[in-house]
């Protein structure tokens, strides 16, 4: 069952005795699901779980996460209190318009922010986890010194982008065979890595920020141009735990992680959603639902530029509620007085993200969400510590915005982790707790998966794999090909100036990880068809 994409273990009985699933995890590569699973059978809960497949995607999606990135957490404790460990990071002291060029806000040592990642694992599991720290890293150390098989997607990832890392010598070494994209199948093996993440075992997590690791960081940047110093390392501040930002869509509540997170996009939309479609199930027909859908995740992203330009920050600041039902209203009906915003930072390209959920036996759940920003980050590594340096500086307008370029600004996420609960007189119970990788797609992603649950009652691991569409900002439509019929094309092109159609299951249409738990008390464990993740569950006979 391990090499399952998704696992869903429905009520039945044997011996007469119902069959209860509680525990499951879904992340985006086989490898890091069995790190879940493995730490959930040693005694973790679902924070030494959810930080053992962390350490793991570190390893064995180089591309999409790692020690040089950010990390943001929802931990739902079984009390059922939910609040977010925001691991978000920001720009060293160097950072400025004039330190800092367009095209190196992008690629190279200096488009990288203060990496988080390791600090926020550690301090998750040290404050909430019941194992030790070397616990979680230990499988993550044994893949990176073994290897692990190349996956089709990864190898054509490392095509894509072979003439970009021939640039660097630090990252072909790496992540190239002879030059060239490792075959699928070749056993990839990173034993500078294996001794990073050793050391951080060894010695402690803060060693990255103040001890050897940090020197070996420091010193890279400095032979290549880069900003990041001794003092932005050892000056880095341990995760924020903030409160969520939630509202009620039809019966229940979902709650997200708040800005500088992107989950005030995935609530707003799903107010759009549910004023644009008030009926639910059977009572909407699929074009008329797709279309709700490409229109909210197109209206959510307006008002975020529209918010955040400089006329209203400068008027409001941050007084401006994004959620309020006034402002809801108001952006529906700009949706057809207004021309589509232009795009004011990066293109939406494929962007790259990594997530994983995962619910332990006591009722604790975490959904969890890492990146590097763009696939292999800044296209730069460590040699000698063996990760890719992040490129979120890219996301930080030059021009006046809440996130501009400058020293110790932070840049946008769109990262989203997720629940939505179903209160009854007995109390708060979880729905599906879910995440995403893929930029604006994110929103996008989530907000389909969602009401595909709760509007139309499907599985998640069915609404995960369903074909997407995305609204864009510039005015079109990225839609899935096996939705993108004469009739839904007619429907979309009233509202969008151009449908692109993308393949099935498309890389560039986002990555889902998701649970979800029946009202009978089992699970489903799913991962997105579009990567290289599993689910799994354990059950309770």
């Amino acid at each position: 069952m391990r090499d399952m994409q998704s696992q869903c273990l429905q009520h039945r009985t044997e011996s007469s005795r119902a069959v209860l699933v509680r525990s499951a995890a879904a992340t985006a590569f086989p490898q890091a699901t069995e790190a879940a699973i493995a730490l959930l059978q040693q005694g973790g809960n679902a924070i030494d779980a959810a930080v053992a497949a962390a350490w793991m995607l570190s390893v064995c999606e180089p591309s999409a996460s790692g020690l040089g990135g950010q990390t943001t957490l929802l931990f739902y404790s079984a009390s059922g209190e939910a609040r977010i460990i925001d691991g978000h990071s920001y720009a060293p002291a160097g950072v400025s318009a004039g330190t800092v060029s367009e095209k190196q806000q992008r690629l190279g040592h200096r488009a990288c922010v203060i990496p988080s990642t390791p600090a926020t694992l550690a301090y998750a599991q040290q404050r909430y986890g019941v194992l030790p720290v070397a616990m979680s890293l230990a499988p993550a150390i044994r893949v990176a010194r073994e290897g692990y098989a190349i996956t089709p997607l990864q190898h054509r990832q490392a095509t894509w982008f072979e003439r970009q890392m021939h640039v660097s010598p630090a990252i072909a070494k790496l992540f190239l065979l002879d030059g060239a994209a490792p075959p699928v199948g070749h056993v990839f093996r990173q034993p500078e890595l294996a001794c990073t993440l050793q050391r951080l075992a060894d010695v402690g997590v803060g060693d990255f920020y103040s001890g050897l690791v940090a020197h070996a960081i420091v010193a890279d940047m400095q032979r290549n141009g880069g900003l990041l110093n001794a003092d932005d390392l050892a000056g880095f501040s341990l995760p924020v735990e903030r409160a969520v930002v939630e509202i009620r869509y039809r019966e229940n509540r979902v709650l997200s992680a708040p800005e500088p997170g992107g989950g005030q996009n995935l609530l707003f939309a799903l107010k759009v959603l549910e004023r644009l479609m008030p009926n639910q199930g059977d009572a909407v027909g699929e074009d008329s639902w797709r279309e709700a859908i490409a229109l909210a995740s197109c209206c959510t992203f307006r008002e975020r530029e529209r918010r955040d330009s400089q006329r209203l920050w400068e008027e409001h600041g941050d007084t401006i509620d994004f959620l309020d039902d006034v402002e809801v209203e108001r952006a529906i009906k700009r949706l057809t007085l207004d021309k589509p915003l232009p795009l004011t930072n990066c293109a939406e390209g494929p962007g790259d993200t990594t997530h994983l959920t995962v619910a332990d036996a006591d009722g604790n759940i975490v959904a969890l969400t890492q990146s590097i920003q763009s696939v292999f980050g800044a296209k730069v590594a460590n040699p000698g510590l063996g990760f890719v340096y992040n490129n979120y500086l890219c996301t930080c307008p030059r021009d006046p915005h809440p996130n501009q370029l400058r020293a110790g600004c932070m840049p946008q996420s769109n990262a989203a982790p997720t629940i939505v609960l179903r209160e009854s007189a007995e109390g708060a119970a979880p729905v599906m707790a879910l995440g995403a990788a893929g930029s604006r797609r994110i929103t996008s992603s989530l907000l389909q998966v969602i009401s595909q649950v709760v509007d139309r009652g499907k599985r998640i691991d069915e609404a995960i794999a369903a074909p997407r569409l995305h609204g864009l900002l510039s005015g079109k439509v990225w839609i899935e090909q096996p939705i993108a019929s004469e009739r839904l094309v007619a429907r979309l092109q009233r509202s969008f100036k151009e449908i692109v159609v993308k393949p099935p299951h498309s890389f560039g249409m986002a990555c889902v990880q998701g649970l979800q738990w029946h009202s009978d008390g089992t699970m489903c464990a799913a991962a997105d068809p579009r990567r290289d993740g599993t689910g799994e569950v354990l059950r309770e006979d």
